[in-house]
């Protein structure tokens, strides 16, 4: 019985490290490779509903910021498909991201 109540004494840690990772995947956004990602993460927009809320051109300026190599990326649709994936609308959003080009409408 001693060893059934030590996988449960466990169990906190699990909880404090899910607690801790609030990030989202932001790389599931069309045109957010890693880098971009970490870029968005330093920014403080680690997560759907914050980058959904940004505005493009403030997205960009974050990525120039960041590195003249994500300098090139195009942020427009990323609030948009934020927005979905906040919403969890993934069956909207995979098909959003069908019908597009690398995250160009």
């Amino acid at each position: 019985e001693v060893k059934v109540e030590t996988p449960k004494e466990a169990a906190p840690p699990k909880a404090k490290k899910a607690s801790a990772s609030k990030k989202d995947d932001l790389t599931k956004i069309e045109g957010i490779g890693p880098k971009a990602a970490e870029a968005l993460v330093n920014a403080g927009m680690e997560t759907y509903a914050k980058l959904a809320k940004a505005k493009a051109d403030k997205i960009k300026e974050v990525l120039t910021e960041a590195s003249s190599r994500l300098a090139h990326l195009d942020p427009t649709s990323w609030p948009k498909q934020s927005k979905m994936a906040a919403d969890d609308k993934w069956d909207e959003l995979k098909e959003w991201q069908d019908n597009t080009k690398g995250g160009v409408e």
